[in-house]
């Protein structure tokens, strides 16, 4: 098995051209002729080319109703916002194992960091080819493009660390003189590891304001690794590693003891975004004015840290829009439980509002609910929605295309865009954004500071930092918050303002919430017409869920598990 595991790598080293889709497995004609490594990066075309191809497999969160797409975001219907019959749905977690579970990123991401490795190595300046007017590779633009692949190789083992829980470092291309088989590093390290490639790589990227420059505007800048940097640590310092691990978890997936420096720690990364400025002394990122625009919007969007951005298509819309609508297919229904996180423009939680009317439950509610949700009576293409029992676009019974929960997705829907006639748009997939940003330093703050959640939370920035976020949300501020209330409120927040964004799931594992709110159904709203008038009626389960708690840890692939011994299974597999 090993032997077979050789040769892919040696097949990589020497053949692997950046035209191909996967980076260990390349077709001769895919190849191009090329028979030594060398023969790429003594080329300006070939390196460029080279260089570009490590941005592939930044994740693309618009994908919701995708399986097999390593990349995708199934994630979202394996937490409690979405259902969607097209994801393989949460229920069946219970049936996995380390041979059949989905989404697998782990050959994906070890194939980019490869590539990232051996650009690293490889990449110098290419002072003349083939005469004066011919292209060149400056030493200063060398010195760029290594500082950005450092980034994105930080970056790929961040989101293995997310979803494996600590990983192996590879720093380096492997050769056939290595040994193979490299052990899992243990969380401490993975994370110091990542931390420190982005401390080092950000002092040569660059901090221009790009967002008005077409040609750079997928390139990361100093403001993404300062925010990876406060989303790594966030991660770290949260329950799950830091204080309350899960049983059979050891010391490769823990740290040793909790240790509040680490909330610091998170919170001073993201105080750096918030106070990063351009060279010309403007704030490098503010959030974008409208909700609904940010995520079609690429130019003068300064919110955007890290994104993927896809041109002109109508796919998502396609995808996602109702199923009334001539070859729309409907894949996702939000959920009543999502539906019931949104507040009214009073600040309280339908729950709470006496004025709360069931029978109108989209009015008077926070904006991000009318950017994210579709329901019965929105207009859209032409038309009013019709997902009432009966109406255009409701499935005839449970299991066909159609909205299944009274509710269905709106966010990354454009209205601007159309699927017949067919009408483009662009889509701008937020990875890491500067409302998160604002979040993380709330959230990483408020854990730090005081010793019991009945202590008041007095820190003026926590609370300017969730309000600026609110604000833009046509919610009221708050103020005068416990610990407690305030640890609520931002888990709250962010579930609402990262909704569909691959977030939720993450964060309900780090919290160690995942056990309680995911072993639970989720529901519908009984939604009919009765003379001419929709009537929302009593909840009902649309799907059983389950969560064991081996799940906290994605399973290594059993493929993995059998190339290298030195592996070590995750808790539970």
């Amino acid at each position: 098995m090993k032997q077979n595991f050789v040769k892919i790598l040696s097949t990589g080293l020497l053949a692997c051209t950046v035209w191909s889709c996967s980076f260990l497995d390349v077709s001769d004609e895919l190849a191009g002729g090329i028979s030594d490594i060398s023969q790429v990066f003594s080329n300006v075309d070939r390196t460029k080319k080279w260089y570009s191809q490590v941005f592939n497999n930044r994740p693309d969160y618009s994908a919701v109703w995708v399986t097999d797409s390593p990349m995708g975001n199934p994630w979202t219907a394996y937490s409690d916002e979405i259902y969607t019959r097209l994801a393989n749905n949460a229920g069946k977690y219970t049936e996995w194992n380390s041979s059949n579970s989905n989404s697998q990123r782990w050959n994906t991401l070890y194939g980019s960091i490869r590539q990232a490795n051996i650009f690293l190595e490889q990449a110098h300046p290419i002072v003349d080819e083939g005469g004066p007017d011919a292209d060149r590779l400056t030493e200063e633009e060398i010195k760029l493009y290594k500082a950005n692949v450092r980034f994105m190789r930080a970056a790929y083992h961040y989101y293995l660390m997310e979803l494996y829980g600590p990983i192996p470092i590879v720093d380096h291309s492997m050769t056939l003189e290595d040994d193979l088989d490299l052990p899992r590093n243990s969380l401490d390290e993975v994370i110091e590891f990542i931390d420190r490639e982005l401390k080092e790589c950000m002092e040569e990227m660059a901090q221009e304001p790009y967002h008005d420059n077409e040609n750079l505007r997928a390139v990361p800048t100093k403001g993404a690794a300062l925010a990876l940097r406060a989303k790594l640590w966030v991660y770290a310092a949260s329950p799950l590693f830091n204080a309350n691990p899960i049983e059979g978890s050891n010391e490769i997936h823990r740290y040793a003891s909790p240790d509040l420096e680490r909330w610091k720690r998170a919170a001073d990364a993201a105080r750096q975004v918030i106070e990063l400025k351009n060279p010309d002394g403007t704030k490098a990122h503010e959030l974008f004015p409208s909700y609904q625009r940010l995520f079609f919007t690429n130019f003068g969007n300064t919110e955007s840290i890290i994104v993927k951005c896809r041109n002109l298509t109508n796919d998502v819309e396609a995808a996602n829009g109702p199923s009334g609508y001539q070859s729309c297919r409907a894949c996702t229904s939000v959920t009543a439980e999502l539906i019931d996180m949104y507040e009214l423009k009073s600040g309280r939680l339908p729950s709470e509002d006496p004025d709360y009317d069931p029978q109108k439950p989209y009015e008077n509610r926070d904006d991000r609910f009318y950017a994210s949700v579709l329901y019965s009576g929105v207009p859209l293409w032409g038309r009013e929605v019709e997902l009432y029992t009966g109406g255009k676009d409701y499935p005839a019974a449970i299991g066909q295309r159609g909205c299944e929960t009274g509710f269905s997705l709106y966010k990354h829907i454009d209205p601007l865009a159309s699927v017949v006639p067919a009408k483009y748009t662009l889509h701008n997939h937020q990875i890491l954004r500067y409302a998160e940003v604002l979040l993380i330093y709330a959230e990483a703050m408020n854990e730090y500071l005081g010793t019991g959640d009945d202590d008041m939370c007095t820190d003026e920035m926590i609370y300017d930092c969730v309000n600026e976020v609110r604000q833009r949300a046509g919610l009221p501020p708050v103020s005068g918050l416990t610990k407690g209330q305030m640890r609520e409120l931002i888990h709250r927040e962010r579930t609402v303002e990262l909704a569909f964004e691959e977030v939720r799931l993450y964060d309900l594992k780090r919290w160690r919430e995942a056990e309680t709110v995911l072993n639970r159904p989720v529901h519908g709203i009984k939604v009919t017409q009765e003379g001419g008038t929709i009537v929302y009626g009593e909840k009902f389960a649309v799907e059983e869920r389950s969560f064991p708690m081996r799940m906290y840890y994605y399973p290594i692939p059993q493929s993995e598990l059998d190339k290298n011994s030195a592996l070590v299974v995750n808790p539970g597999w």
